[in-house]
């Protein structure tokens, strides 16, 4: 009888522990105690104008050239975006990516070639390989939410040109709800599900219970292989260090995981946990230091109250940039955590990416529904 009442409130310990721990976090990445953020004012950032809704940004270091996957505002919000929970079926997304000339501050549309004038190109994460015995030959993975059933689109792109390749489209019943993709090779690559569900409503409940449904999933055309390498609450972003040895993987709730890749079998061992504090959307990381950039938004809360507004009468949304790096500093703690970019909403609205680019000493920021993008000369703008 004793031991039987030791084992019960040793188990009661545990679920209050566990409990604390997931309330004190699920509060935190909230950001309802977090202070009110002031416009940004420093100088450093300014709009391009031009383009809109574009998720996701990866910049070409040697050329300069930044790959785009932009859209349309009002298709991401009032047509077929599953990440928005929006399936108005009657309206055909036709994406248009771009790329930004760093170099010469210019914008340059890309044009689809031998892709089917009737299917969907509705776009979100992207990722870049390039190919290693043609440096002028890249190789485009984009995330395409087609109303038929979210896929991937292969391009080939040869640098210098305006045009996209079309070469191959990856479905399989593990694309379930796929959101970034970071390939590893012309022909394999990896790329999360931010949820187990596709319901609306059950998914709303994964934002609420603590359960890890969601995944990441290895995909290869060389193998026919794909599987499940990791699961966790809520994937975002995902990519990786130069050599794709390490893979980076955003979550919504407050967390960047660092997994280790076996070479060998592509699976993945979480190596790092590192506790944003923030939803955490976008990964870029710095090829020179690895140091990591991170889109946040610091009062996700907000977010879902700009949803169910008509655009235009949204309130101002508070969004930032995170850079986590190691930790020099004699304590314990392994990493350090800086804001470097904050604004009320007022200059940009919902970033989902900041990519960064040592070299030129620039950050471009992209959202998944503002107009334009940010262009700050200043990889610390906060400064």
């Amino acid at each position: 009888m004793f031991r039987s009442i030791i084992i019960l409130i040793t188990i009661f310990v545990i679920i209050i522990a566990v409990s604390y721990n997931w309330l004190y976090e699920f509060y935190t990445v909230l950001g309802y105690n977090r202070p009110n953020i002031k416009p940004y004012e420093n100088g450093k950032c300014r709009i391009i104008g031009g383009v809109e809704a574009c998720e996701d940004i990866h910049i070409h270091h040697r050329t300069g050239y930044a790959f785009m996957t932009c859209g349309n505002e009002i298709k991401r919000t009032k047509g077929y975006w599953p990440p928005l929970s929006t399936y108005n079926s009657n309206i055909q997304t036709k994406d248009t990516p771009y790329i930004y000339d760093i170099n010469n501050d210019k914008l340059i549309p890309l044009v689809l070639k031998n892709f089917p004038l009737e299917e969907d190109f509705a776009t979100h994460g992207l990722g870049i390989y390039e190919d290693p015995e043609n440096e002028n030959k890249l190789y485009l993975f984009f995330v395409n939410h087609k109303r038929s059933g979210s896929c991937f689109e292969i391009f080939e792109h040869t640098l210098h040109t305006n045009e996209l390749i079309h070469l191959e489209t990856i479905q399989h019943k593990l694309i379930n709800t796929p959101n970034d993709v970071v390939p590893v090779s012309r022909h394999e690559f990896y790329f999360t599900n931010d949820h187990y569900n596709n319901n609306p409503t059950y998914k709303h409940l994964e934002h609420i219970l603590p359960l890890s449904w969601a995944n990441v999933v290895f995909h290869s055309s060389i193998t026919n292989e794909t599987k499940i390498v990791a699961e966790m609450r809520l994937p975002n972003g995902i990519t990786s260090n130069l050599d794709h040895s390490l893979i980076y993987v955003a979550t919504t709730f407050g967390y960047v995981l660092v997994y280790e890749r076996n070479k060998y079998n592509n699976e993945l061992e979480l190596k790092d946990k590192i506790f944003t504090g923030y939803a955490t959307d976008n990964l870029s990381v710095d090829e020179e230091t690895g140091e990591i950039y991170c889109a946040i938004f610091p009062k996700p809360y907000m977010v879902v109250a700009a949803h169910g507004k008509e655009l235009g009468y949204a309130p101002f949304v508070p969004t930032g940039i995170l850079k986590i790096s190691n930790n020099t500093e004699r304590d314990n703690e392994k990493y350090s955590l800086k804001p470097i970019f904050e604004d009320d909403g007022s200059l940009f609205q919902l970033t989902t990416i900041a990519a960064v680019d040592r070299k030129r000493n620039t950050l471009l920021l992209g959202s998944f529904r503002s107009k334009g993008i940010v262009r700050c000369n200043s990889l610390e703008p906060l400064i």
